[in-house]
């Protein structure tokens, strides 16, 4: 964004005010030192100016989130920093930031006043609690900073955004039976088995930040240039689809967020390897296939990371359309974590 140096009106019309009553004062009382105050503030404007201007490119701000994600209902500090580095001047700095939760769709926009102090800066602690788990994205909408004087405005000063993974809550359910779990899915010693716990077949893609650095195919991606990872076909029992059917409703779209990853976790250590489908943008299924708890991890990453609100029953009506053959679990809060539809 290009930097714009533009006049304050509300400043200057206070300079104004300020000067002529000094000027009243001198001509009456004809004041040595009220004569010094006149030629210092004539000079003022050009020297906080030029101050202004010299320092614009040195001029940031910051938005500083913790690096690990962080759980639901939990208060979570952030800070937004104005960093200047200059040594001999100091502004005061208009920071607009944004909260929002992708997921949910939910935004706050807030406005702050710093006041940034010669080669400090100026940093302000905030606290965040977000009921709903999402990705929350911290945005800097408008960065303004203003000379001593208020007279000058400088605007498209350098700004960093960043984001957070506020995740959904867990309880331990890894010796649980699935059929307890699961509405009308069979007892585990019915489903097939196959004859190795480990399938070597595989298939190659490129890699997705998230991805194992074991699983990269590194023959493979020196001759192309870019990361090739492994991604397993099949291991252990027969693959279960899981299908998640994001609705219009937050709260619902919550515990059913919670509902997949405790069932996506006693799934895996159950060793049934997962097809998980979500509504993706378009009303289009999206799908990945799911065999390792990191890979269930980014897969709640990446859908978290996107807007979850979506017509209800949509998911479900879709899945009979694309795949009108296969038996699924849908994911559904209350007693069951999921229901077995055959």
């Amino acid at each position: 964004m290009e930097k714009r140096l533009t006049l304050s009106p509300w400043g200057i019309l206070k300079y104004c005010i300020l000067f002529g009553l000094t000027l009243y004062a001198w001509n009456f009382f004809r004041s040595y030192f009220l004569f010094l105050a006149l030629i210092l503030m004539a000079c003022s404007p050009v020297i906080s100016f030029l101050l202004l201007w010299f320092g614009k490119d040195s001029l940031r701000a910051k938005v500083l989130l913790p690096a690990e994600r962080v759980g639901r209902d939990t208060a979570f500090s952030f800070a937004i920093r104005v960093d200047n580095p200059q040594k001999l001047s100091a502004f005061t700095a208009d920071v607009t930031y944004c909260w929002n939760n992708l997921f949910t769709g939910y935004a706050e926009r807030k406005k702050q006043r710093l006041w940034v102090a010669p080669g400090q800066g100026s940093e302000i602690k905030l606290l965040l609690s977000s009921r709903y788990a999402g990705r929350v994205d911290v945005r800097i909408e408008a960065f303004k900073v203003f000379d001593l004087l208020h007279m000058f405005c400088l605007r498209g000063c350098e700004k960093t955004d960043a984001s957070v993974i506020v995740w959904p809550a867990f309880s331990e359910v890894e010796e649980e039976a699935l059929h307890s779990c699961v509405e009308g899915f069979p007892q585990e010693n019915e489903t097939k088995k196959r004859g190795t716990d480990y399938n070597p077949d595989y298939e190659v893609r490129e890699y997705i930040p998230g991805d194992e650095l074991k699983n990269i195919h590194w023959k493979l991606s020196a001759k192309q240039e870019q990361l090739m990872v492994r991604e397993r076909l099949a291991t252990g029992r027969e693959k279960i689809n899981v299908l998640l059917p994001l609705s219009e409703d937050r709260e619902f779209n919550d515990g059913l967020i919670e509902a997949l990853y405790c069932l996506g976790r006693l799934l895996l250590h159950k060793e049934y390897p997962i097809q998980l489908y979500w509504p993706g943008r378009g009303g289009l299924l999206r799908g990945c296939f799911i065999v390792e708890q990191g890979e269930l991890e980014h897969a709640l990453s990446e859908i978290l990371s996107d807007s979850g609100l979506h017509e209800q029953g949509a998911a479900e009506t879709q899945m009979s359309v694309e795949h009108p053959s296969e038996s699924y679990i849908l994911i559904q809060t209350g007693a069951y974590k999921g229901a077995y539809i055959r």
